[in-house]
C-alpha cells in the first residue's frame, strides 16, 4: 500500500462517485458495494479529491475556508483520507 505525505495526491477509486441521495439531498459516495453518507466535513475534503490536488494543498485550502489553524486541519483531513483509503474509497498518487 502506498503511503500517504503531505506531497500525495489522493483521488476517488476506480467505481466511486460523490452524488447527492436523491431522496435527502444529502452527498453520498456511491461504490460498487454500497452507499456511504458524508457529513458536511467529509464532503470538504473529498470534493478535493481531484488527483491533482496534493494532500498538503487540501489542508491549506480548508484551513483558509474555515478560518482554522492548519494542524488542527491536517489531523482532520489525514483521518478522513486514510479511513477512506483504508475502505478502498480513494487511491494515493505520489
Amino acid at each position: 500500500m502506498i503511503s500517504m505525505d503531505p506531497q500525495s495526491r489522493p483521488m476517488l477509486a476506480r467505481g466511486v462517485r460523490i452524488r447527492n441521495d436523491p431522496i435527502t439531498g444529502e452527498p453520498v459516495l456511491l461504490f460498487p458495494e454500497g452507499v456511504l453518507p458524508l457529513d458536511a466535513t467529509a464532503h470538504d475534503i473529498i470534493s478535493r479529491c481531484s488527483g491533482e490536488s496534493t494532500v498538503e494543498s487540501i489542508v491549506q485550502s480548508l484551513a483558509e475556508e474555515y478560518e482554522i489553524g492548519i494542524d488542527t486541519v491536517r489531523g482532520d483531513v489525514c483521518e478522513c483520507l486514510v479511513q477512506l483509503r483504508d475502505r478502498m474509497l480513494i487511491a494515493i498518487a505520489q
